[in-house]
C-alpha cells in the first residue's frame, strides 16, 4: 500500500509541533484560534514519518465520544490518509506502525501509570486537568525525547496547567497564545464562526473569554471577591493567634475529605485525602494535628461526619466543635443557616488572611454564589445546585470555611445543606 500524497496546511504559529527539542508545549487562547485542528493535523503528519506512539488524553473520558477520536478520524478521511486504520476505540498507521492511544486520566489512573513508551501526549481542554493529574501524568510520559502538548482555554488565573507551564515555565517549555486573529490572517475562519464572534462582541466579558482566552469573569452573585482571594494567597502575614483546625468529611465518595488548619488569619496547613472510611480519617486527623488534643477541632457533623466527631472524642480530643452546615445562624434576621453565616464572614475577614496559593481552592471560593431566600435572608449556594453547573463539590473551600469560622456557642441540629 502506497502512503498518498496530500498537502496539508498548518498556521506557521504552530510549527514548533514538529521540533524534536522541546519537552513541553503549550498552546492556549480563545475559540477560532485552530488549536485543535493544527495539533491533530501535525500528530497525523508525524505518525506517518516514523513509527510513534500517541496518547491523547483529558481529564475526564467517559467513552470514546468525549476525545479528539473524531476529530483524527474526520481528518483522516478528509485527507484520505489510507494508511491509518480508524479502530473503535484507536488509531493505527499500518505503514509506520504508530499508535494513537485514547483515556481520562481521573478515572485511568493505573492505566495511564502502565502505560509504556509514549512519546507524544496531547492534553486536550487542559485547563480542566487537576494537580493530581499533572502528578500522574509528567511522570508517565518518560521515554528519552518524548514530548507533552497542552492545548487549552482558561478558566481561571490559576488552572494548575497554567502556573506550572506558563507562570513557572520549566526548562525546554514552548508557550504560545494564540487567538482567532490566525485564522483569520489565514482566511480560515467560517462565516458562521464570524458571526457568532460578532454577536458575541455585546457582551464583553464572554467575549474575552470565549474568544480571547481570558479568564472567566465571577458571577454578579458570587459571595467572595476574586481579587481579594487573590491578594490573600499572595499576602504574608505573621500567624498570631489560636491554632484551629477545620475537617471537611467525606466517605467513599467522589468528594474529598479535606483538614485545614490556621493560626491566627495565616493558614498555615492543609490535607486532602480520599475515600477513607471513618477509623482512617480518624488516624489522618490526628496525624494531621500531630496528636495534639487540645488544638480546637471543628468538624463538619453533618452526614457522615458524625461518626467522625464521636470518634474523635473517643480518642480523647478534648476541643471537638460539631459544626452543622444546617444548623442555626449566630444572626438569625440575616442568614437562614450556619453555613451562609459562615461565607459571609469569611468574606469579610479573607481581606486580611493569607491563604496557600491553590488554583482548586480560588475556583471553589469565588464560584459560589447566594440568593435570597422567601424572608429576605441571604442563603449560600447548596451543594447539589452547585454541582449541577458543572463544578466538583467545594471541599477545600468548606474546609476552609468551617476553620476560618466563629462557631456558635450552641449549634442547633436541622435543615439539610
Amino acid at each position: 500500500m502506497e502512503t498518498t500524497k496530500t498537502k496539508v496546511q498548518i498556521a506557521s504559529e504552530y510549527k514548533e509541533l514538529f521540533n524534536p527539542y522541546w519537552r513541553y508545549l503549550v498552546y492556549y487562547g480563545g475559540r477560532g484560534s485552530l488549536k485543535s485542528h493544527s495539533v491533530a493535523r501535525a500528530l497525523l503528519l508525524r505518525g506517518r514519518q516514523k513509527k510513534i506512539r500517541i496518547l491523547c488524553t483529558r481529564e475526564l473520558q467517559k467513552s470514546i465520544k468525549d476525545s479528539v477520536h473524531k476529530l483524527l478520524s474526520d481528518l483522516i478521511q478528509q485527507y484520505e490518509f489510507n494508511d491509518y486504520e480508524i479502530l473503535k476505540d484507536s488509531i493505527t498507521n499500518t505503514k509506520t506502525g504508530t499508535e494513537i492511544l485514547f483515556s481520562g486520566i481521573r478515572n485511568n489512573t493505573n492505566e495511564i501509570k502502565s502505560m509504556e513508551g509514549i512519546d507524544i501526549c496531547w492534553v486536550e481542554e487542559a485547563q480542566s486537568i487537576t494537580e493530581n493529574s499533572l502528578d500522574v501524568l509528567t511522570p508517565t510520559i518518560r521515554k528519552e525525547g518524548s514530548q507533552i502538548v497542552f492545548t487549552f482555554n482558561r478558566l481561571t488565573e490559576l488552572d494548575p496547567v497554567y502556573v506550572k507551564y506558563v507562570m513557572k515555565k520549566p526548562p525546554k517549555t514552548y508557550v504560545a497564545q494564540i487567538n482567532f486573529d490566525v485564522a483569520v490572517k489565514n482566511g480560515w475562519l467560517p462565516d458562521v464562526l464570524k458571526l457568532e464572534m460578532e454577536d458575541d462582541r455585546q457582551y464583553p466579558e464572554l467575549f474575552a473569554h470565549k474568544w480571547l482566552g481570558e479568564p472567566i469573569s465571577q458571577a454578579e452573585k458570587a459571595i467572595i471577591n476574586r481579587s481579594h482571594v487573590l491578594e490573600a494567597m499572595e499576602r504574608e502575614i505573621e500567624g498570631d493567634g489560636q491554632e484551629i483546625v477545620g475537617a471537611d468529611i467525606a466517605r467513599m465518595g467522589m468528594d474529598r475529605i479535606v483538614f485545614w488548619k490556621r493560626k491566627g488569619l495565616k493558614t498555615i496547613k492543609h490535607d486532602i485525602h480520599s475515600k477513607l472510611r471513618t477509623p482512617e480519617t480518624c488516624d489522618a486527623l490526628e496525624q494531621f494535628v500531630e496528636f495534639n488534643k487540645d488544638i480546637e477541632i471543628r468538624i463538619d457533623d453533618t452526614g457522615v461526619g458524625g461518626g467522625v466527631t464521636d470518634e474523635m472524642m473517643k480518642r480523647g480530643y478534648k476541643n471537638i466543635v460539631a459544626i452543622n452546615f444546617g444548623g442555626s445562624a449566630s444572626d438569625k434576621d440575616k442568614y437562614p443557616n450556619w453555613i451562609s453565616e459562615a461565607w459571609f464572614h469569611f468574606s469579610n475577614i479573607i481581606k486580611e488572611a493569607q491563604l496557600p496559593l491553590l488554583p482548586d481552592l480560588l475556583m471553589e471560593l469565588t464560584t459560589r454564589q447566594w440568593a435570597q431566600d422567601n424572608k429576605g435572608k441571604r442563603k449560600v449556594e447548596s451543594k447539589i445546585d452547585y454541582k449541577k453547573r458543572g463544578f466538583r463539590s467545594p471541599d477545600l473551600a468548606d474546609a476552609c470555611i468551617i476553620c476560618y469560622a466563629t462557631p456558635s456557642p450552641k449549634l442547633e441540629y436541622g435543615g439539610v445543606y
